[in-house]
């Protein structure tokens, strides 16, 4: 499965919007509509992309596996949910402002689709900066 930029941002956006400092499992699942098969697998992979490179935590800091967020899976493969506060670690903020900008968003959708995480993650960050550093620019001319 490719990374869902779209998708991701999404997600990390309802942490964001929230106007609480941590949220649960299920109140994520439930704001970004989690019940289809396909949906699930994507928002598997995806969440698991977020707790892969430290973007989401609990109390205790960042997490390492689903159970660190309140999901775990049954015998029989059906998932089993908790209420874990968990909450985006500076990384997902920076993440989630990287792709909150539409500019920045389409140049890594467009420019570095295929590429790994780690460099999507970095270029989104310079483009950001580089995006912010015009803006500086042309308020201090100003």
């Amino acid at each position: 499965m490719k990374i869902d930029l779209e998708y991701m941002a999404g997600l990390l956006d309802v942490f964001q919007s929230s106007n609480k400092a941590h949220i649960t499992f299920k109140e994520l699942v439930k704001s970004l509509n989690v019940n289809s098969d396909d949906v699930r697998e994507n928002f598997l992979f995806h969440i698991q992309l977020s707790i892969d490179n430290q973007l989401v935590g609990n109390r205790d800091g960042c997490a390492r596996n689903l159970e660190d967020i309140g999901l775990t899976f049954g015998p029989n493969g059906d998932a089993i949910t908790c209420s874990v506060p968990i909450r985006l670690t500076q990384s997902g903020h920076d993440f989630a402002s990287v792709l909150n900008n539409k500019e920045v968003l389409n140049k890594l959708k467009s420019e570095l689709k295929d590429a790994p995480f780690k460099a999507i993650f970095e270029g989104g960050q310079k483009l950001l900066q580089h995006f912010f550093k015009k803006k500086l620019d042309n308020m201090l001319a100003n």
